[in-house]
Order: structure tokens, then sequence, then C-alpha cells
């Protein structure tokens, strides 16, 4: 399976199962439109980092891994994490700029809801990242449970370990988007 595949795959469930079953949201291409913004600078991050297509066996995952997380000296066990932060800043500013942009021709209950989305956006793609490193090490932080958690988390669209880093980097992300959406229909918003 390619990574492109993969990450096809991964983005179609994502939103298929987060945004529309969970908020009930039918048109979502603003939030798919993001999530493949995510999984694009993710795969731009690992390919950078060494975690390449070539590298899909075990040790070349962790070895990709590991040198994602040293670039905040974290390690295999911060990998994950530092893949998730770019795409999950990528994609609060995105949806901040498009989907929650505050206008002036707006009404004061439009303007407020959106800035409301705004700020949960934000918050839900900083905790996404935070929450992207620990889901990775809940069963603890050695290469093998690490591998485990990512294969566990890759199964769910019948990928490994390497689909699983793929929905931790891109979760933050569809998180975002979901969490502010209701945020912003919860105060009002018309869209």
């Amino acid at each position: 399976m390619s990574w492109e595949d993969v990450t096809d795959k991964v983005v179609d469930k994502v939103i298929e199962k987060g945004v529309e079953e969970g908020l009930g949201v039918k048109d979502f291409k603003t939030v798919k439109a993001v999530a493949e913004t995510g999984m694009a600078a993710s795969a731009a991050v690992s390919a950078a980092t060494g975690l390449t297509v070539a590298a899909t066996s075990g040790a070349g995952i962790t070895s990709g891994l590991a040198a994602a997380g040293g670039v905040v000296g974290g390690g295999m066990a911060a990998g994950p994490a530092v893949l998730a932060a770019g795409p999950a800043y990528a994609g609060a500013k995105i949806l901040n700029e498009t989907l929650f942009k505050d206008q002036a021709d707006l009404s004061q209950e439009e303007r407020d809801a959106r800035s409301a989305a705004r700020t949960a956006t934000n918050i839900s793609a900083t905790v996404g990242v935070v929450g992207a490193g620990a889901a990775t090490v809940a069963a603890g932080a050695s290469g093998a449970a690490i591998m485990s958690t990512l294969a566990g988390i890759g199964s769910v669209v019948g990928g490994g370990a390497i689909a699983g880093t793929a929905i931790v980097a891109a979760a933050p992300v569809v998180a975002a988007g979901a969490i502010g959406y209701g945020i912003y229909k919860l105060f009002g918003g018309k869209k």
C-alpha cells in the first residue's frame, strides 16, 4: 500500500467518522482540504526526518520517529507529536482564515461565533498535539510499546504502524476543525 493510498484512506475515514457522524456535517469540503493539507505537511516533515515510504519496516519507522522526535530532544516517543505539530498549526490557521474568518459586514452574533471558533480551533490543535504524544506512549515509552500502539491505531484503517503514525499526525487537525465548528454552531454560527 503506497503512502498516498494510506493517507487517502486515513483522511476519508477520520473525516467520515469524526465530522459527519460526530457533528452531522454533510458538507465537509473545507475540513477535508485542511486534513489533506495536514497530511501533506506531515509527509514533508517525515521525508525531511527520514520517515519515508522506503522506510516502512519496523526499524525504518522507529528510526524516522526517533529522528523526528530528536528535533525537540525527545527521541522516538516525541516523534508522532512532532509530526503532528506542523499540520495542526497549518490546519488551525487555514480554518481560522477561511471558515472562521472575521468580516466587518457580518452580524455581531456571527462575528462572536467565529471568534469563539477561532479560539477553540487554536486550543484544540494544541491539545491535539499533546494528545498525539500521550496516545503514542500510552502503553509505554519503549520502542516496542510505541510501535505496538501505532500499529493498533493504524489497524483502524487496515494498516500498520505507518498508518497509525499518519492518523496520529492528522488527528489534531481533524479534531481542531470538528471542535471549532461545534463551538461555532454552539455560539450561533449560521454556516
